[in-house]
């Protein structure tokens, strides 16, 4: 195999109060990557991308990540890579994981299907370090295994996949703000009240619990964060306004999707997840803030190879 194409999913870091801990692949979003043999080193060929992305490989996650995979199996040769970026950066959707993980994952099956999936998390964590300034795998995890994932520790690296809840219906919505990640870390409380530390806990708890037995009602009683989201609501327009607006069309919880800005509520009804769609995009409006929106699940597989290019 000298030419592979690969697809990875946006995901949902954090989950809420699982700080770093906790996260959640999603359908119907993510980047495409391209990888080819070459005789040596890392190249990007080409990026699409209606965003800036940088093609230099010592500074894309897709280009760094593909340089660990090629160290870690001790490939004699090299990789060019094209990118389609399918997720906005600074979104809050896992866009530089999606890179990673999408030519992480392309350039060991060109060379041979070395490493695991579960393998594959250190080197595109490893990238996601590089670009935002934490090793946390609340993206990279989620994204190569599919449905929720949980890391218990960072060095050395320990992810469990929890599972998935096949019932839950997501509403995305990505206000036209970009926070970097960097700035969304730097930004939070370096102590925290007790009282808030146990809840986020309890919550962060019950949310593995609810995915592991792929049951809605204990997610659905669990999405509070007392921490993170008090801390980065200030970089969202009109966050409460749209919280309080997805609330109150039905949604079962709402809170920000991994470094913000992007949002999420949740709800196992369809025709109320349309309704909820809607008031969060109004209460957005009335901020002036534009927004584009999306009715999603769970996504089972994570990264994954494509047949054919679209």
């Amino acid at each position: 195999m000298n030419s592979v194409k690969v697809f990875s999913p946006a995901t949902i870091g954090n989950i809420g109060p699982g700080f770093d801990v906790l996260g959640l692949a999603v359908e119907g979003m993510g980047d495409i990557v391209q990888a080819r043999k070459i005789k040596k080193g890392v190249k990007i060929k080409s990026v699409y991308s209606k965003w800036k992305i940088p093609k230099d490989p010592r500074k894309n996650t897709a280009g760094i990540a593909a340089k660990e995979v090629l160290k870690m199996i001790g490939a004699k040769g090299g990789v060019e890579l094209s990118i389609i970026k399918g997720l906005p950066a600074g979104s809050g959707l896992g866009s530089s994981a999606a890179s990673a993980t999408a030519a992480a994952y392309a350039v060991n099956l060109i060379y041979g299907n070395k490493l695991s999936k579960n393998e594959l998390i250190l080197p595109a964590t490893k990238a996601e370090e590089a670009v935002s300034g934490g090793f946390f795998a609340d993206n990279t995890a989620p994204a190569l295994l599919g449905g929720a994932t949980l890391t218990r520790s960072c060095l050395p690296l320990d992810v469990v996949r929890l599972g998935t809840i096949s019932d839950l219906i997501i509403v995305l919505v990505t206000p036209e703000i970009q926070v970097l990640t960097k700035k969304a870390r730097a930004i939070l409380p370096k102590m925290v009240r007790m009282k808030d530390f146990v809840g986020n806990m309890a919550n962060s708890c019950l949310i593995a619990s609810a995915f592991s037995k792929n049951d809605y009602s204990l997610f659905s009683r669990s999405l509070n964060d007392f921490i993170v989201e008090p801390a980065r609501a200030k970089l969202i327009k009109g966050f409460y306004d749209v919280k309080k607006s997805a609330i109150d069309a039905g949604a079962d919880g709402m809170t920000i999707s991994g470094a913000g800005p992007s949002v999420f509520a949740i709800t196992n009804k369809m025709k109320k997840a349309k309704e909820i769609e809607a008031a969060m995009l109004d209460a957005f409006r009335k901020k002036d803030v534009r927004a584009s929106s999306i009715i999603t699940k769970p996504s089972y597989k994570g990264t994954f190879r494509l047949k054919s290019w679209k």
